[in-house]
C-alpha cells in the first residue's frame, strides 16, 4: 500500500509517494505560509488521491531547544515544562513534542529535548486532513526525524562527534555523544557546504554542546563530491516509528483523528461483515424457497389426493344405495338377456313375504298400483304356526326391517280375527291367529331407492 510524504523545508514543499519499492517526487512547489501550503495541498489531492499523509517540516516557525530539568515526579516536572514554556512564549498558543534525551549527564538532572510549533499550523494541517478524509500519520520535526535515520554511525571519538545529513537543498549538523545519542544540530544551506561558514558552523556547534554538556565531540569533514539520495531517505523517513510524544498535532486532534481513523476502519469491516452475511444468506434464502416450494407442491398433491378420498366416499354412499337392488339380483344371474323383466308386485311379494317371521304363514297376498299416484296398495292375509309367537311385535320388527332396506312404506293397518272355539289357542295371545295387514308403498324419487 503506498503513501504519501509531506517535507515542508522553510519555503519549499516536496510530496513523495513511497511505497515497498521505494519513493517517488510527484509534487513541487513554494509555501511562505500555512494558507499556501493548503492550497498546494488542495491541488495535489485533487490529482494523486492521498489516502494516508504524513508531513516533516522545519520552517522558521518551528523552534528547538533543551530544558535541564531535576529528577522529581513526572507530575512535577511537566509542571515546571509549562512554566518555562509560558516564560519562554508568553501567551501563545503551541504545540510542544518533548523526549528524554537518556543522556548520562548529572545524577540530579534529566535532559529533555523540546520542539514547539504555533498550534494554529498544526491544527490547520489536521483540519484539512479531517476536511478531505486523509489519514493524518502524524506531524513531526524534519531535523529531529533526520537524526533518528542514522543507525549506522559510530562515534570514533570519546568526546562524540558531529556528522552531517542532508536533504534536498539543505543539510544538518548532528552533535552526538560517544553512545551516538542526539545531543543538538544546526541548520546549514547547499550552499555552505564544505566553505569556511560550515566550519563556523560546526564549531558553533561544537561550543554550544560543550556549555551544556561538558563534551568536546570531533568534526568529521564531508566530502562536496557525495550527493545525499533523497528518495532513500524519504523511505526511510516513511517508516521511521516515531513515538506520540513527539508528534506536534494537539492532543485532541489526535484523538478527533483516531476516532476518524476508527470509523474508517469500523466501516470497511462492517462492509466486509455484510458482505460475508449475504454471501453466506443466499444459499440459505435459495434454500428456503425451494423448501417452500416442495411445501406448496405437497400441498397440492395432498388436496388432489383429498379430492380422490372424498370422490371415492361418494362413490361408497351410492353404491350403498343399490345394495338392496344387488341382494334381490343375487340368484337370477341365470336370466337372459331377453327375458321379460319380472312384475313389480311378484317381486315385492318376494320381499314382504321374506320378510315376514319364519313361524307364519301367509294365505293370500293381493296388490294394486296406481300409476298416477305412483303408490301401490298392498293387502296380506297370514296365521301364525305356533301359540308362542307375539305376532303384534313380531310385525311391528318385519316392518322397521323393511323400512331399513329403503322401501317407502305407509304405517300398516293391522287387524285381527280372534277364535270362538275352545282349543288350546284359547289363552289372551291366543286369540290374535288371523291377521290382515294393508299398508301403501310409495315409488322412490332418489336415484337407488326401493319403492
Amino acid at each position: 500500500m503506498s503513501h504519501t510524504t509531506l517535507i515542508w523545508d522553510h519555503h519549499t514543499v516536496r510530496i513523495w509517494r513511497t511505497s515497498r519499492s521505494g519513493a517517488s517526487l510527484i509534487q513541487e512547489g513554494e509555501a511562505q505560509d500555512i494558507t499556501a501550503l493548503l492550497a498546494l495541498l488542495d491541488r495535489a489531492e485533487e490529482t494523486f488521491q492521498f489516502g494516508r499523509l504524513l508531513v516533516y517540516l522545519d520552517i522558521p516557525a518551528l523552534d528547538h531547544h533543551l530544558e535541564r530539568v531535576p529528577k522529581m515526579a513526572p507530575k512535577l516536572q511537566r509542571q515546571l515544562l509549562v512554566q518555562r514554556k509560558l516564560k519562554l512564549y508568553g501567551d501563545e498558543e503551541r504545540s510542544l513534542a518533548s523526549i528524554e534525551m537518556g543522556l548520562q549527564g548529572e545524577a540530579t538532572h534529566q535532559f529533555y529535548f523540546i520542539s514547539s510549533l504555533p498550534h494554529e499550523i498544526a491544527s490547520a494541517i489536521s483540519g484539512w486532513a479531517l476536511r478531505n478524509a486523509v489519514l493524518l500519520d502524524g506531524v513531526y520535526s524534519l531535523p529531529y526525524a533526520l537524526t533518528c535515520i542514522d543507525d549506522t554511525l559510530v562515534a570514533t571519538d570519546a568526546q562524540g562527534v558531529i556528522h552531517y545529513r542532508g536533504l534536498g537543498d539543505a543539510g544538518y549538523l548532528i552533535a552526538r555523544d560517544s553512545a551516538g545519542k542526539l545531543l543538538f544540530f544546526s541548520r546549514l544551506t547547499a550552499q555552505d557546504l564544505d566553505t569556511e561558514q560550515m566550519d563556523n558552523s560546526a564549531r558553533r556547534l561544537g561550543l554550544f554542546v560543550e556549555q551544556e554538556f561538558g563534551v568536546n565531540p570531533q568534526f568529521q569533514g564531508h566530502d562536496a563530491t557525495e550527493s545525499s539520495d533523497d528518495a532513500v531517505t524519504i523511505s526511510l523517513l516513511s517508516k521511521l516509528k516515531l513515538g506520540a510524544s513527539l508528534d506536534l498535532v494537539p492532543r485532541g486532534l489526535r484523538t478527533r483523528q483516531r476516532i476518524v481513523q476508527f470509523r474508517h476502519r469500523a466501516f470497511a469491516c462492517l462492509c466486509v461483515i455484510l458482505i460475508l452475511g449475504v454471501y453466506l444468506t443466499i444459499p440459505q434464502i435459495n434454500k428456503k424457497q425451494e423448501l417452500e416450494l416442495n411445501l406448496s407442491e405437497l400441498d397440492v398433491s395432498i388436496q388432489l389426493e383429498t379430492l380422490e378420498i372424498n370422490q371415492v366416499r361418494r362413490s361408497i354412499l351410492e353404491n350403498r344405495q343399490y345394495e338392496n337392488v344387488i341382494q334381490f339380483s343375487r340368484g337370477r344371474e341365470t336370466l337372459d338377456d331377453d327375458a321379460p323383466v319380472p312384475a313389480p308386485l311378484f317381486i315385492m311379494l318376494h320381499a314382504f313375504s321374506n320378510a315376514l317371521p319364519e313361524s307364519v304363514e301367509l294365505d293370500t297376498y293381493s296388490g294394486s298400483i296406481d300409476t298416477t299416484e305412483g303408490v301401490t296398495a298392498i293387502e296380506m292375509v297370514g296365521r301364525p304356526l305356533t301359540a308362542d309367537l307375539d305376532l303384534p311385535a313380531e310385525i311391528k320388527v318385519m316392518f322397521g326391517r323393511l323400512k331399513k332396506q329403503g322401501w317407502q312404506l305407509s304405517e300398516p293397518t293391522i287387524a285381527f280375527e280372534q277364535s270362538n272355539s275352545r282349543s288350546r289357542f284359547g289363552d289372551a295371545r291366543g286369540r290374535l291367529r288371523k291377521f290382515t295387514i294393508n299398508f301403501t308403498v310409495k315409488a322412490s324419487t332418489q336415484p337407488g331407492g326401493i319403492s
